[in-house]
């Protein structure tokens, strides 16, 4: 029994540390293309809303 949850606990901390490690390569290798349609929908949506 105790066992069982010594597994269940190490395959959650497998899963997190495969999806931090996913996020932080994510983050590094975008392209500069993306970061800037992100900032022009973002500009536009507040000059929208602020009328």
């Amino acid at each position: 029994m105790d066992m069982g949850l010594e597994i269940i606990y190490g395959v959650g901390a497998f899963v997190l540390l495969t999806a931090l490690i996913f996020a932080v390569l994510q983050y590094h290798f975008r392209s500069r293309r993306t970061v800037q349609t992100g900032d022009d929908v973002t500009r536009e949506r507040y000059e929208r809303n602020e009328t």
